[in-house]
């Protein structure tokens, strides 16, 4: 996921800075952290694995004159353990909030890439305890509330393999809203079989996302 979110920071700066005059000293922009509250996780038995920032910074020249800009995210990551029988326990069950900035230079933008994907696209941002998420279907959608804003959680079908070599099929909910000047998304990734208690595990984790302050 981080690669993944390095090249969609890269073409945030890269369209920001396209066209702009270049003025002295860097230019930064940090998202809020956003993380999952104590008391979703305690619900749903899931745990936190980490939470950090991602920092990219970038160096440009135009017109013999350098700009750096530096962009920061946070990105949360939790996982659940699951018997799965023959394969025994895996933490197959994870979830993952991830904060990007919107970009603006030199009076240009809001710039963010994220601002455009669709459901399906934001899929391939998490790898988060898999090696592969491929042959990914859209099965339905479903309306959640997430930090206060009403927002569209696209499912998913997949083939997916975990750390260690485990081929399963697995079910993806995935959604983003705008909150103050970031982009907050969150992913969910669980073996089909499941899917009874884990979906409504998820609803609960998607309804404890916080931002800003109030993940502080």
């Amino acid at each position: 996921m981080r690669q993944k979110q390095l090249v969609a920071v890269g073409l945030v700066v890269l369209v920001a800075l396209s066209g702009c005059s270049f003025l002295s000293g860097p230019v930064t922009f940090s998202a809020d952290k956003a993380t999952v509250s104590d008391q979703a996780l305690s619900e749903t038995d899931y745990e936190e694995v980490s939470v950090n920032q991602s920092v990219i910074t970038r160096n440009f020249s135009a017109a013999g004159q350098s700009k750096q800009v530096e962009v920061t995210n946070w990105i949360a990551q939790y996982d659940r353990e699951i018997d799965l029988g023959p394969l025994g326990s895996k933490r197959a069950a994870v979830f993952s909030a991830v904060a990007t900035p919107q970009v603006k230079v030199l009076g240009q933008g809001p710039f963010n890439p994220v601002s455009d994907y669709s459901n399906a696209q934001l899929v391939m941002m998490l790898q988060q305890n898999y090696e592969s998420i491929d042959d990914i279907q859209h099965r339905s959608n479903y309306t959640a509330t997430m930090l206060g804003h009403e927002t569209t959680v696209g499912t998913f079908s997949a083939q997916a393999k975990l750390q260690g070599g485990q081929s399963m099929d697995v079910y993806v909910h995935v959604t983003k809203v705008q909150d103050g000047d970031d982009y907050v998304i969150a992913v969910a990734v669980y073996p089909q079989q499941f899917d009874d208690r884990e979906s409504q595990r998820v609803q609960t984790l998607l309804g404890g996302v916080q931002h800003g302050n109030a993940s502080a």
